[in-house]
């Protein structure tokens, strides 16, 4: 791992004290989550687990602070021209008489990873794996069902950073005392002293945001919309906002209720999306640059080609009117609707969305009822970052196999041809009909790209914004040596 010539521990040297103890102390950073579940290993990750599994086990390969790949336990990797095959060399090593790593506990490690995904998106991203071979003891054969340039990417998602039982590896160790988290970076017996140390608070995004901004760290990790209403804008704030330009869906994935439920037909779920003023909706983030989106997969991404939008010169007004036609029609043959049920996170950007939301459909004359996270619900928020830039990675994320609703198996085959597709141009025009099938499907309601910042006072070495919004804790440590 590099060097960094400012770690924490030094920076918070130059600090003052802090002023109390207990919930007034100071800790290097501040990273919003469930303080409850951080250092568990549900899957899928939540991104404050994500980041914690990261740093306390390792990867073929990782992501640096700009979000490029770096090596890890593979020192160095070859793909054949045909981009089939990735061949990655490790360096077995005996730490304190423990056998070595060796590549044949690597790849049992590696598969027990992917065994773990089944049931989720990355699960099916990994399923264009075509098999795991250990070649010797310090190489590692991937081989592919079709080229993927984005596989590197994938392969350092955190949820195969990788368990050992029987051996060593520099991740760093985890020290838990309720909600503060200690990372620090093992030491060789060889070298004097104690290693670096990151002391992390975890909290939920209206207590970490106050925290940082009561002085009580330089760096606030993982804001997304229920944290930004509680930052300070302008001079009030002691730090500043780092907006990640990152990708991904952020909207509404739709399960009706069973069938002669108004949102049981593709065509009502459709106005609903319709109804939705977008540029409205996120305006009281206050966050300039945003784009919306009304489709699944962003245009122009490789393999996608689906026209540039949808309702292309109609206005918002003349949207809401249409929607709310179909509404009336619904009325006037099949009798009242029952309030639409929405699940959104229970802090004050869910409560914000949910006052848009209900203005939106109250227009086209439809009522709304916000239910809790954990309830059933026909319209419930979905917030993630992609990891890849492929429609696989949209597609996959819908598919009924991980997000129960109103999904198309038909659309589903389609992506599972695609993976095995060595032609490229036919793999697009597979995954542009899977593509079609969901949008007509109007399962998800897409507002745009998700919304992920951190809050970082002054410089800090190891930390950068980057596209994929993943900022490891393993950079923001010194190294001992």
């Amino acid at each position: 791992m590099p060097v960094r010539a400012r770690p924490f521990t030094t920076l918070f040297s130059l600090l003052l004290a802090a002023c109390g103890s207990g919930g007034d102390r100071r800790f290097d950073v501040l990273l919003v989550g469930d303080p409850d579940t951080v250092a568990g290993d549900a899957r899928p990750l939540s991104a404050a687990s994500g980041l914690i599994r990261e740093a306390t086990r390792s990867g073929f390969v990782s992501i640096d602070d700009e979000g490029r790949i770096r090596p890890e336990l593979a020192a160095r990797w070859i793909v054949t021209d045909d981009g089939l095959s990735y061949i990655f060399r490790f360096e077995p090593r005996e730490v304190d008489g423990e056998p070595p790593l060796t590549a044949g506990k690597v790849r049992k490690a590696l598969n027990a990873a992917i065994a773990r995904t089944k049931g989720t998106g990355l699960g099916l991203d990994l399923t264009v794996i075509d098999g795991i071979y250990a070649r010797t003891d310090e190489v590692i054969e991937i081989r592919l069902k079709t080229a993927m340039p984005e596989f590197m990417q994938l392969l350092a998602a955190p949820e195969l950073a990788l368990d050992f039982t029987d051996a060593t590896t520099d991740a760093l160790v985890l020290e838990t005392e309720g909600s503060l988290l200690t990372l620090s970076r093992p030491v060789p017996d060889e070298v004097n002293g104690e290693g670096a140390t990151l002391d992390i608070r975890v909290a939920p995004a209206k207590e970490a945001v106050e925290r940082f901004q009561a002085g009580q760290a330089e760096l606030l990790l993982g804001g997304d919309i229920d944290a930004l209403p509680h930052v300070e804008m302008g001079g009030l704030l002691r730090g500043t906002i780092r907006l990640d330009p990152v990708t991904g869906i952020f909207g509404l994935a739709v399960s009706p209720r069973g069938e002669g439920d108004f949102l049981s037909r593709a065509s009502n779920r459709e106005a609903v999306s319709m109804a939705i003023d977008r540029q409205a909706l996120i305006a009281p983030f206050n966050i300039g640059g945003w784009v919306p989106r009304t489709r699944l997969v962003p245009v122009g991404m490789p393999g996608t080609q689906q026209p540039p939008g949808r309702w292309d010169g109609l206005e918002i007004g003349q949207r809401q009117a249409f929607a709310a036609q179909r509404v009336a029609g619904w009325l006037a043959s099949e009798g009242t609707i029952d309030p639409i049920t929405i699940a959104l996170p229970p802090g004050t950007g869910g409560d914000i969305l949910f006052r848009r939301l209900s203005a939106d459909l109250g227009r086209i004359g439809l009522a709304t009822k916000r239910v809790g996270w954990a309830d059933k619900a026909q319209l419930r928020l979905v917030d993630e970052v992609a990891s890849f830039d492929r429609p696989e990675w949209y597609l996959h994320r819908f598919d009924c196999t991980v997000l129960r609703g109103a999904c198309n198996s038909d659309a589903d085959a389609l992506v599972a041809q695609a993976i095995a597709e060595p032609a490229t141009a036919r793999r697009n025009e597979l995954l542009a009909e899977a593509e079609r099938i969901l949008t007509e499907e109007n399962g998800f309601i897409s507002f745009g790209p998700p919304i992920r910042f951190s809050l970082v006072r002054g410089g800090i070495d190891g930390f950068a914004i980057n596209r994929w919004g993943f900022h490891p804790l393993s950079q923001l440590i010194g190294d001992p040596n």
